[in-house]
């Protein structure tokens, strides 16, 4: 059974550092490392890891000074001893058989594997999110529309390192523009249909690079890397991606100018988020009465 490290890198949550870790070592796959690094908290954080190290066994390391996600993730991945690497924030959980079924489902022909997630909401419901793909294998032709990975994967330490792990210059869209060149190196990744991921954005806190201004500095940067690739419908979706990191207006004319068969279903939420918010929420809402 090959070791699976598990990179999880906080700041200021140790609230929330306890339910991450504890989700980690409740794993149905035992061959798993946990690498923490702390970027810099000035909480309590360094207290309640020692606590937390009297129960589990795991590896602590705190950065002297701020250094941001993608420097952190890099120094638990270079410190990693397992032939797998995948990664959870600290703010979410894993599900028991998350680390199981990657492993389960990876194979070298991969980039990657990764699977569904959930969104835990602050009424405590647990909501599906695809991320616009719910299930398969797929490549750089689907992954440049839109990041239909979200925020973790798995992987093999090796790729990690063949791509240089995360670009610490992007100030946003750091996992998509990992994604996207582990896909530039093996053309090939894998989607698998468990929803073992749970993600949480109503705690009151702030998720990494949450400021549009970094968003769209990271846009850009993303633009620029892989404009040699993008083809002319990858275009309109990265524009539609513009519209929605930017806040601008989307109208008529440019649901029509941006919209394809690939990020229809995308194009249309925003334009009715935009501009016809009403109609939105009550097609929400019929959605979620018929799925109960």
């Amino acid at each position: 059974m090959k070791l699976v490290t598990v990179y999880l890198i906080t700041q200021n949550r140790s609230k929330l550092l306890t339910r991450a870790i504890d989700s980690i070592f409740k794993q149905d796959y035992p061959a798993i490392e946990l690498i923490v690094v702390d970027d810099a908290s000035t909480d309590d954080t360094s207290e309640v890891v020692k606590k937390l190290q009297q129960q589990y066994d795991f590896v602590y390391l705190k950065n002297e000074k701020v250094s941001g996600a993608c420097f952190s993730r890099n120094r638990a991945i270079e410190a990693s001893n397992g032939y797998y690497v995948t990664g959870l924030d600290d703010d979410d959980y894993f599900c028991p058989e998350r680390v199981s079924q990657l492993v389960a489902a990876y194979d070298e022909k991969y980039a990657f594997v990764c699977a569904n997630v959930q969104e835990l909401m602050g009424n405590g419901d647990l909501i599906d999110r695809n991320f616009g793909f719910q299930s398969g294998k797929f490549g750089l032709e689907k992954l440049l529309h839109h990041n239909l990975v979200g925020n973790q994967v798995l992987t093999t330490k090796a790729k990690f390192e063949q791509v240089g792990g995360f670009d610490v210059n992007m100030p946003a869209f750091q996992d998509y523009d990992t994604w996207v060149r582990l896909l530039r190196k093996t053309p090939l990744a894998l989607k698998i249909s468990a929803r073992n991921y749970v993600l949480e954005t109503n705690h009151g806190g702030l998720r990494i690079s949450s400021s549009n201004k970094k968003k769209l500095m990271g846009y850009r940067l993303f633009i620029n890397k892989n404009r040699d690739i993008l083809n002319a419908k990858q275009l309109q979706s990265m524009a539609l991606l513009e519209t929605k990191v930017s806040g601008s207006k989307y109208g008529f004319y440019n649901f029509i100018k941006t919209v394809n068969a690939d990020n229809y279903k995308s194009a249309l939420n925003l334009y009715l988020q935009r501009n016809l918010n009403w109609l939105k929420i009550t097609l929400d809402h019929l959605k979620k009465i018929k799925l109960a």
